[in-house]
């Protein structure tokens, strides 16, 4: 019995029997999770089809945040000026500042517009040909004073006065969508046409159609009348001074646009009486020409017969002399005179058939 009693107390309480190691996990792990020598194991990745799927989903968050880095950062070029307005989801549009061109990159905010607009020389012009002004041949009509209707093809050049930009944007620019080429155009159409032909028409109507056809003066007097007063009726139309000449520099001095006639045209029955009109004048003016060649011949012939009925017979023989068909002369013996004709030769002698007679006087 005494020998038993350690046995049993190795089997353990209630004789059962004594707990053995568990064996090890695979991976080198021990029963709870640990690994040999202490420790825990860190996070497990799931293997390359995760980690495929996380590059997977950086690359689309990145193309979506391609579009929000544009929005953030903006430059001008060099013709446009920009004008930025703020206009986040959870923010009122509201103005912040203009750019002037050829502006290097700037950081414009996420979700706020650059309004971009002409800063360069820009011109509007209205003519038949189909080079130039707008896809169709274009022209201006108006009345001159005797009420004969002129055709005007015409251009201006300006440059929009930047020093009122804001103002601009607000009143037209987004009314047109003129920061937009197409939006641009239909804004000049609307405001620029109907000025320039009613400038066109009250200049006319001072003028009669002749003065217009031919008169280059009549023309240039027009042409400054309307450049006058196509900058006012801008201004009053538009309720600002948007537009300046070409020479305009933002801080600078608004002067008035340039306009130019290009060319003007009359209707071809009145151009035709013009032409011939112009016909009839030259040949009036020829006849009359002739007429006072034949007065001042006839003149030349009066005071020539004239002459000859003074002279007689001497003027005659002057002719006769001069001539050499006269082979003698009758000279005075006492006139003092020693004359040499063309028979004597340089002795004095009378050469064969001629003879130097001499008279006595009386």
């Amino acid at each position: 019995m005494t020998d038993q009693a350690p046995e049993a107390g190795r089997q353990g309480t209630l004789g059962a029997s004594a707990t053995l190691p568990a064996p090890p996990r695979r991976g080198g792990g021990d029963a709870d999770g640990g690994v040999p020598g202490g420790g825990s194991r860190g996070p497990r990745f799931g293997g390359p089809s995760r980690i495929r799927s996380l590059v997977i989903v950086g690359i689309v968050v990145a193309t979506l945040a391609i579009p929000w880095f544009n929005a953030t950062f903006a430059k001008t070029p060099s013709n446009r000026v920009g004008i930025s307005y703020g206009g986040g989801p959870i923010e009122g549009s509201h103005f912040q500042r203009v750019v002037q061109p050829g502006s290097s990159l700037f950081m414009n905010g996420l979700f706020d517009k650059l309004y971009l607009y002409p800063a360069d020389q820009r011109n509007y012009i209205i003519s038949k040909a189909t080079n130039q002004g707008g896809p169709k041949p274009d022209s201006v009509l108006a009345s001159s004073k005797d009420r004969v209707q002129v055709e005007y093809q015409v251009a201006t050049y300006f440059r929009l006065n930047t020093d009122r930009l804001r103002r601009f944007h607000e009143q037209l620019g987004l009314k047109y969508r003129a920061y937009t080429a197409a939006g641009w155009d239909r804004l000049i159409i609307d405001t620029f046409r109907q000025q320039i032909e009613s400038s066109l028409q009250e200049q006319s109507r001072l003028f009669d159609v002749a003065d217009l056809f031919a008169s280059r003066n009549s023309l240039k007097s027009i042409q400054i009348a309307v450049q006058q007063s196509l900058s006012q009726k801008l201004q009053d139309a538009l309720g600002g001074q948007y537009f300046c000449g070409p020479n305009f520099r933002p801080g600078g001095e608004c002067r008035d646009l340039t306009f130019v006639i290009k060319r003007i045209d009359i209707p071809k029955n009145v151009q035709a009486s013009f032409e011939l009109n112009r016909t009839s004048q030259v040949a009036i003016a020829t006849e009359a020409n002739r007429v006072i060649q034949r007065e001042q011949e006839a003149k030349g012939i009066a005071a020539l017969n004239e002459s000859l009925s003074k002279a007689g017979m001497n003027y005659v023989l002057l002719k006769a002399i001069e001539s050499g068909t006269i082979k003698f002369w009758v000279v005075p013996s006492d006139s003092g005179l020693t004359l040499q004709g063309p028979g004597i030769n340089g002795t004095g002698t009378p050469a064969a058939g001629s003879t130097a007679t001499t008279t006595p006087g009386n």
